[in-house]
Parts: C-alpha cells; structure tokens; sequence
C-alpha cells in the first residue's frame, strides 16, 4: 500500500495520484493557490483515491458558508465506492466531513480528533480542526489541540512550520503573547511561505498595541503573505488596514479597502473583513456610506441564496451592512433567517441563541438610533462573544461599538468603563486614547 508524506497508507493505484494530492495539502497550508484543483487532478488521475475524495470536503467545509457543504456532501457521494473500501483512517476523515456538512459541527471535530490520537501527523484532520475551532472561537483547542500533537512532530517531518503556526496562533488567542511571537517566527523562518503564522504573530501586536511593529512586521514579511495567488493575504490586508486605523491613518485603511475588498467578494470570509473594516471607519466618523450600500448587496445575494442562518458570526457582519445601509427588507428577511436558525438540531443554533441574535440586533438599533438599547444588547454578550466564533481582534468590534453607543446614549462612565480596558492592555495604542478623549469631548459638549 502506499504511503504519503508523512507515512499514512492512502487506498490508491496510480502513484503519480500521490503527487497530485501533496500538491494539494501545500497549497492547503500555504494558503496559495486553489487546493481543490489538484485534488481534482488526483481523483482523475485515480478515481479509487479515497484519501483525495475525504480531503476535498473537508477543504469546502473550511469555507464555513452552506453551500460548500453542500459541494462537500456531493464530493463523498462521488467517492462513496473509493471510501467503502479505504482505510479506517480515510473513512474517519470522509465520516467527520460528513458529519460537519450535515450541522453536526462539534461532533464531526470530535472524529478528527479520533484520528489525531491514532495519527498525530494527519495534517489534514489537524487543520481542519484548527480552523474549525477558529470558527467556533474555541481558544482552548486553538492551542492545546496542536500541543497534544505537537511532541510527534520535528522539523524532518513536512509540514513542520505550519504545525507551529497553527499552535503560534492558538497561543495567542490564549493570551500567551510571547510564546506566540517566538513560535510564529520560527514557522515562518523555516517554512518562508506561512501566511497563516505571519497573521499570528501580527495578532499578538495588534493585541499589544505594538502598531509601527505590526506594520514593519508586515512591510518585512510582505512576500510571504500578499502574492496574488495567496487566499489569505486579503485578511492580512485587512489586519494591516486596522493597524493603520489605530494610527488615526483613516486614509490609509480606506485605501486598502478600496484595492482589496471594493471589487467584492463572492466569499463570506472576505464580504466578513469588508464588513468588519468599514463599520469600524463609520464608529470613526468616516463617511462609508456608498461602500457600505455595495457590500449590503453582497450580503442580500448571499440571503438570497440562503446562507442566512448558517453561521451566526457571518450572520452578524451581514446585519452590520444591511443596517449601515438601510436595507429593512433585507434585515427582516435575516431575522426570519435567525429565527429558524435558533430551531435547528446543528452547530449553529446555540452560537445564534446565546451570541448570534443580541449581537445582529444590537448592530441593527446602533443604526437605527436606538443607542442605548445597542449598549445594553452588547453588554449582554460581548464577554461571552467566543462562542459565536472569530479572534480577539475580530471581536473587538463589539467593543468598539458599546463604547460608542454607550456614548451617544449619554452613558460616558458605561463608555469610560469599557474605554479603560482598552487602555490598560495596550497603553501604546493611540486608539484608546482617542477614545477616551472622544468620550470626554462628547460629556463636555452635553453639558455646556
């Protein structure tokens, strides 16, 4: 039987297959170019690869939007003659892909986990885990599911550097800002294409406040992570725009969006960071408002195609648009949306009912004027706010958004309450100070 490159057997017949498939997992952690492709490639060239079938669903699934799972369910059904006869190992990554595709998120992470235990060096059911745990804001396994595996590793097994960055970004979602940095440097220093350890180490600066670092971190690593084929360079874009923003460079932060997101996106991972990127310049007082009206379409075509519902995370950046632009058809067909969501037996439901609905209706009454309702909505969740997925920095915007609602709600010791947290972890950050002042100006002009 033969073996890939870290010597799990794989139920094949054609050798030049096994290239193929390699090819695939490289660009799976390398974040360049389409892994699905070779891994097309590797089902023509031997349609009894059972391995190739199993990995290419659970590559859709890390999309996180309804439809490739949907793609991902017709792919083991492609391959369901290949898997009968594949190894356990091969039929555990086809029956967590399905499990995953279907809604049963958790329990499909629990079978790749049976595998880890088995297999340390699955790379394939470790990054599908990883990022599966990134989705649902599991900080915990962030770090240590790659810690449990990582004593199987060494630098003479391949894909080492990107085993390290998974466990550089767990750090760091853990708070454990220096080994973070150090593990994040060393994947990059041994891989010189892990885009995905350079967006790790950018997190522990933006965490830190450590801005003129992050935009030199990025300015040196620059061909690591922003060629044209990289799938990941528009979120270390956006990772840069906000370091600019910190800056008070509002100019510089729009430019970035106007070169990597103003095209738009048919993918949910980007329509996500355009989202993200330009409610914060409106919390500015930057005027978004026509860039805001085409990315509220982008997310009415993706209701239209019926992902409302699917993840309350995206669910959540899609109400942002939709309430900056005065989309109330769109925004009712969404809370419809939201209402079945919180009814379904799958993964999604619990992240909308204790996370997901408070989070899109605080956006929508912030929009709407109502500020002190948004305030209360986001007090409600934002210390909880992990269990509807996304990182520390993503999810700072919930932040962002209860000091400003508080604010103009007239409520400056709720806003300072907030504002202060922000000032004690990254007392370098001229964000928090603007804030502050902000707050301050805002009182002063009340009561004169």
């Amino acid at each position: 039987m033969h073996q890939d490159a870290r010597g799990h057997a794989v139920t094949l017949s054609n050798p030049a297959a096994l290239d193929a498939y390699e090819r695939a997992l490289h660009a799976l952690q390398t974040y360049r170019g389409d892994p699905t492709a070779p891994l097309d490639e590797a089902i023509a060239l031997d349609p009894g690869f059972a391995a190739a079938y199993a990995t290419k669903a659970l590559v859709l699934i890390t999309f996180f939007e309804r439809r490739f799972m949907r793609l991902a369910l017709a792919t083991l059904e492609q391959g369901r003659d290949a898997l009968a006869g594949a190894t356990a190992r091969e039929q555990a990554l086809a029956a967590a892909a399905r499990r995953i595709a279907e809604g049963a998120w958790r329990d499909g992470v629990r079978t790749l986990e049976g595998i880890l235990v088995e297999q340390p060096r699955d790379i394939v059911a470790l990054q599908v885990a990883h990022l599966l745990d990134f989705a649902h804001g599991d900080a915990l396994n962030l770090r240590n599911r790659v810690s449990r595996v990582l004593p199987a590793w060494s630098a003479s097994v391949p894909g080492y550097a990107y085993v390290l960055g998974m466990h550089a970004f767990g750090y760091e979602e853990c708070n454990q800002y220096p080994d973070a940095e150090r593990a994040g440097r060393r994947a990059v220093e041994l891989s010189g294409n892990d885009a995905w350890a350079v967006h790790a180490v950018s997190h522990v600066m933006e965490m830190q406040g450590r801005v003129a670092e992050g935009l030199d971190w990025y300015r040196q690593t620059r061909d690591v992570w922003a060629s044209e084929d990289n799938g990941f360079a528009f979120h270390n874009h956006w990772h840069t725009a906000l370091f600019h923003m910190d800056r008070g460079d509002h100019a510089a932060a729009l430019a970035i969006f106007d070169e990597r997101f103003g095209g738009g996106s048919e993918m949910a991972l980007m329509r996500v960071d355009a989202t993200a990127l330009l409610w914060r310049l409106r919390l500015e007082g930057v005027d978004v408002s026509a860039r805001f009206a085409a990315v509220a379409s982008e997310w009415e075509r993706a209701l239209d195609d019926g992902e409302g519902g699917f993840y309350a995370f995206n669910d959540f950046h899609a109400a942002m648009a939709l309430a900056a632009a005065g989309r109330s058809e769109a925004l009712a067909r969404l809370r419809e949306a939201l209402a079945r969501a919180q009814a379904q037996p799958d993964g999604n439901a619990e992240m909308t009912r204790s996370v997901g609905l408070d989070a899109c209706e605080a956006a929508i009454a912030y929009c709407d004027g109502r500020f002190e309702a948004a305030a209360e909505r986001l007090m409600a969740v934002r210390d909880g706010a992990n269990r509807f997925g996304g990182s520390h920095a993503q999810r700072d915007v919930l932040t962002l958004t209860l000091i400003d609602a508080a604010m103009r709600a007239g409520m400056p010791q709720l806003a300072h309450h907030y504002a202060n947290e922000r000032l004690v972890h990254k007392p370098e950050s001229a964000w928090g100070r603007r804030l502050a002042e902000r707050i301050d100006g805002w009182q002063a002009r009340r009561a004169a």
